[in-house]
């Protein structure tokens, strides 16, 4: 690579060196980001041109053409990393240095009147009451904390009633890219991805009458697999009828792993049941701990002292 390149010509590059080192629906993400959002604010400049403050002027920019917060930050999360590679790359000086992202400052308020608690009560009472496979799938979520990709993915042949296992192998993505989209399975992201999950005896009895021939796909039912994007639709049409809130799968992996927290387990068997790769990781699953929840602590910890 030239030294002080135009920024256009590096970025297009270092996408190329990435294309065989990351998943598919990883590189079509970045490429996307990086063609939507990030050319064209950068171009015709230099590489050594780019500073922290034009970043900060980047972000910024983001936020006036109405990129939602959250999007944005990821975008600049992508532009810090091609940024920290393509520097020494070209023999530059990184301007950046602890370059920090900014946090979030929106509040999620989408459950105002709903203690986590309560909410899970009511799902899970309302999932089990005339059972469909649509139901059975967002409470696999609910108690096993799968994603929306490997519960999509999820085979017959994946899951044991008599042993009283699932095994995660895989997940489902529709993908952008050549002028359309496509669904593609991949396997997990690290060693942690594939893993098996116990099932309760009431799971194993739920599950019992939609039980298949091991080929199918178990929303389905059938060959062909339920993608992602229409289970996140069923999940919000399912809330909205039953007048509970409006919840993503990743809200349901969220109130699995505080549900588990809550009654004692710990963060090392947590991570392995979510398959996440580190306990860092779980650990964002979390919101800050509530006055209450510390003073029930200091007493614990206190054991009865006076």
């Amino acid at each position: 690579m030239t030294k002080d390149p135009v920024f256009e010509d590096a970025a297009r590059e270092w996408l190329e060196q990435i294309r065989d080192r990351v998943r598919l629906s990883t590189y079509t993400q970045y490429r996307l980001k990086l063609e939507k959002n990030i050319l064209p604010y950068f171009t015709g400049v230099r590489l050594g041109e780019i500073s922290a403050a034009s970043v900060r002027e980047f972000y910024g920019k983001l936020l006036e053409d109405g990129v939602n917060e959250n999007y944005a930050v990821h975008i600049l999360a992508q532009l810090r990393m091609m940024l920290r590679s393509l520097y020494p790359a070209c023999g530059l000086p990184n301007p950046l240095g602890e370059f920090a992202l900014p946090r979030n400052s929106r509040t999620p308020a989408r459950r105002e009147d709903f203690r986590e608690a309560d909410c899970y009560d009511a799902l899970h009472r309302s999932l089990t009451e005339q059972p469909t496979l649509t139901k059975a799938g967002i409470l696999l979520t609910l108690t096993t904390g799968l994603r929306i990709g490997e519960l999509c993915a999820l085979k017959w042949s994946d899951i044991d009633l008599e042993e009283g296992t699932l095994t995660v192998k895989r997940s489902l993505q529709r993908v952008s890219g050549g002028g359309g989209s496509r669904l593609v399975f991949y396997a997990p992201q690290s060693s942690a991805g594939e893993r098996v999950i116990p099932l309760t005896p009431y799971l194993r009895s739920f599950l019992e009458p939609f039980r298949k021939e091991g080929s199918l796909f178990f929303l389905s039912g059938s060959q062909t697999p339920v993608e992602p994007r229409t289970m996140q639709y069923r999940l919000r049409a399912f809330l909205k009828r039953e007048g509970l809130p409006d919840l993503s799968f990743s809200e349901l992996r969220k109130l699995f792993a505080n549900r588990c927290v809550s009654r004692g387990v710990d963060l090392v068997t947590l991570t392995d049941l979510l398959g996440n790769a580190t306990v860092q990781s779980t650990c964002a699953y979390f919101p800050r701990s509530t006055m209450d929840a510390k003073a029930a602590a200091v007493g614990l910890a206190a054991g009865g002292e006076e």
